[in-house]
């Protein structure tokens, strides 16, 4: 076999492969693990402190602080942490957090950046389970019940990931964003949940144990994305991570195509960044445990590279030979599985139903989304993930860039 065709076969098999696990596991998750266990525990809830870093928030952290005073648990103490806003990002906390005594926002004026305010609210923290969210996010009531139901399942989980609904859904890029919550995100930490090993607890909504976090360093603040880097430094020091699809966070997502590439390339930068700074680490025997979520990782961006070149090769071929049966070969291979990922879509909309009864409208973007999805995320991969596997982190703290819109 030469090297095209292992090419061509990689290019074939691995989306199908992949795309297969996580429906599986996706489907494994929810008829085993995902039936709401309602016991309360023996000793008793264990307190929480809950930890909201904003910069220039001015717009949304009303209705961040609105929902916060409507979750329903028996101990929370809720830090503000105000990084240095120059709107009135402070007086608008201040405002909505007025007459809750569990409210406290915390103001000294610096500009940190959003990983070394959270490691600064950490260190506040009087409780031993800390909730990071971020202020644009409308926390369900319940949600914090249910992350801290997961953790107790065994001291070995660090950290739980809840489960981010799209909650500005009005323009089509938001929309698709609805389906690519429900078909990658859902699917993708439910499998990884089966085994304990959950590969990025965001930013969005985690429940962490912060004597775990203390003694692993807190956030990284020269990464990209400093949750997916925690994550892993976890999972390196033996800890487990789980998700728990019923802790349901609502979150603002970009709704123009600058703000989803900043987006997307912010996310391929940090995703290269850490694949540069734990490489020797996880490929020891020790880290085995890890490696599917490493390999998976890795793949996915060889996958783009490779059909790229594939795709540049087979056109050539095209124009050099227009008999040449290949090109109609790649092409009725791009339908099938544009077909295969629109299934995946389908099945991630049937397990994620009774969370949100209104996803099944987001599939009337079904068409559309494969290619847009590809499109977007292939081209953030080669441009902004290569650098980060080539260089690593910078050397600066990693600034704010949050444009928000108040809806």
């Amino acid at each position: 076999m030469s090297p095209i065709d292992v090419l061509l076969v990689f290019l074939a098999f691995y989306p199908v492969v992949s795309g297969a696990a996580w429906m599986v596991g996706g489907v494994m998750f929810r008829l085993l693990e995902e039936r709401p266990r309602a016991v309360d525990p023996p000793d008793g809830w264990p307190a929480v402190t809950i930890l909201v870093p904003a910069y220039n928030e001015e717009k949304v952290i009303a209705g961040c602080v609105q929902a916060l005073r409507r979750v329903d648990y028996p101990s929370l103490e809720i830090l503000l942490l105000n990084d240095g806003s120059t709107d009135n990002t402070v007086a608008a906390a201040r405002a909505a957090a007025r007459g809750d005594a569990r409210f406290t926002v915390v103001d000294d004026g610096v500009n940190r950046g959003k990983a070394d305010r959270l490691n600064d609210g950490i260190r506040r923290a009087r409780n031993d389970l800390v909730l990071v969210t971020d202020a644009d996010t409308h926390l369900h009531a319940d949600a914090v019940t249910h992350l801290v139901r997961c953790m107790l399942r065994s001291p070995r989980y660090a950290a739980v990931a809840g489960c981010p609904r799209v909650t500005n859904r009005g323009r089509v890029i938001a929309t698709m964003q609805m389906l690519e919550t429900a078909s990658l995100i859902g699917l993708i930490r439910r499998t990884h949940a089966l085994t304990g090993r959950v590969g990025t607890v965001a930013g969005v909504l985690g429940l962490f144990r912060r004597d775990a976090v203390l003694a692993v360093g807190g956030y990284d603040p020269t990464m990209a994305t400093e949750d997916i880097e925690l994550t892993w430094r976890l999972l390196q020091a033996g800890h487990l991570t789980g998700f728990t699809p019923n802790a349901l966070v609502g979150m603002q997502v970009p709704e123009t195509l600058s703000g989803i590439w900043a987006q997307r390339t912010r996310w391929a930068r940090g995703q290269g960044e850490v694949l540069r700074t734990h490489a020797r680490t996880v490929a020891r025997p020790k880290h085995a445990m890890i490696w599917p979520i490493v390999l998976e990782t890795l793949l996915s961006y060889v996958w783009v590279g490779c059909m790229l070149i594939a795709m540049g090769w087979v056109l050539i071929l095209w124009i050099v030979s227009p008999g040449d049966t290949r090109f109609g070969s790649m092409l009725a291979w791009g339908v099938g599985v544009a077909v295969i990922a629109m299934i995946q879509i389908v099945i991630a909309v049937l397990v994620d139903f009774r969370l949100d009864p209104r996803l099944p409208y987001a599939c009337v973007l079904l068409p559309l989304y494969p290619l847009a999805y590809w499109t977007i995320n292939a081209l953030a991969a080669l441009t902004a993930q290569t650098p980060g596997l080539l260089r690593g982190p910078r050397k600066h703290r990693v600034i704010w860039d949050l444009p928000r819109s108040d809806t």
